[in-house]
């Protein structure tokens, strides 16, 4: 185990093999950004580094959620939620010990939904986005993105997105929803299935 991580009983695999190491904050300077790795826990060999946001242990606002594995261990959905969305929701392939592929679920859902959402209602958006100008990092455009995976574990796997340019419904406020559907298929490609303009509960389906 590289000294400054630890890994999570939440984030092993089904057979204990692999986990993913999260980084303590005691052990790395304030500036410091370590990332988060996939690892076999009896080699310590790093599979891949997870290209996401850091997860941190005991940090302020921000919770390590506890992996979603797919039966045969093929799959991660390694997930980190904020202080109002996410942090980090990627997939990772797993094929003979190896990562075959990780899909940033949270980078590709934010941009194809902030691309349709300017398309089909320009001048709302426009509105919006300048309404919520320094809202700040955690809302790209000045809008909120929640995604969630739908179902279990498995390519296809099920992804619904929810855009919101005034998620505490504010009167008086710019505002202007969509949802998107996805899936990331079998070869890790973010794939948009279904887009629509209006408010849809995140966990519809």
């Amino acid at each position: 185990m590289p000294k400054g991580f630890f890994v999570p009983d939440s984030s092993l695999s089904p057979d204990k093999r692999f986990g993913v190491t999260v980084a303590l904050r005691a052990e790395h300077g304030e500036n410091a950004e370590p990332k988060n790795r996939l690892i076999e826990l009896k080699t310590g060999r790093v599979l891949a580094v997870i290209k996401a946001e850091t997860a941190w242990d005991h940090a302020n606002h921000q919770e390590v959620m506890p992996s979603r594995w797919s039966k045969d261990g093929a799959l991660l959905l390694w997930e980190v939620d904020g202080k109002w969305f996410h942090d980090a929701f990627v997939l990772i392939k797993i094929e003979d010990g190896k990562v075959k592929w990780q899909t940033d679920i949270l980078k590709a859902a934010q941009q194809e939904i902030l691309a349709r959402t300017k398309k089909a209602s320009p001048k709302k958006y426009a509105a919006a986005k300048k309404d919520n100008e320094g809202s700040g990092s955690a809302y790209p455009e000045g809008f909120s993105v929640d995604v969630d995976a739908v179902g279990g574990v498995e390519t296809p796997l099920r992804v619904r997105v929810v855009l919101s340019s005034n998620p505490k419904q504010i009167e008086g406020v710019p505002s202007l929803y969509s949802h998107m559907d996805a899936i990331v298929d079998s070869e890790g490609r973010f794939v948009v299935k279904d887009f629509g303009l209006g408010h849809v509960p995140l966990r519809s389906l």
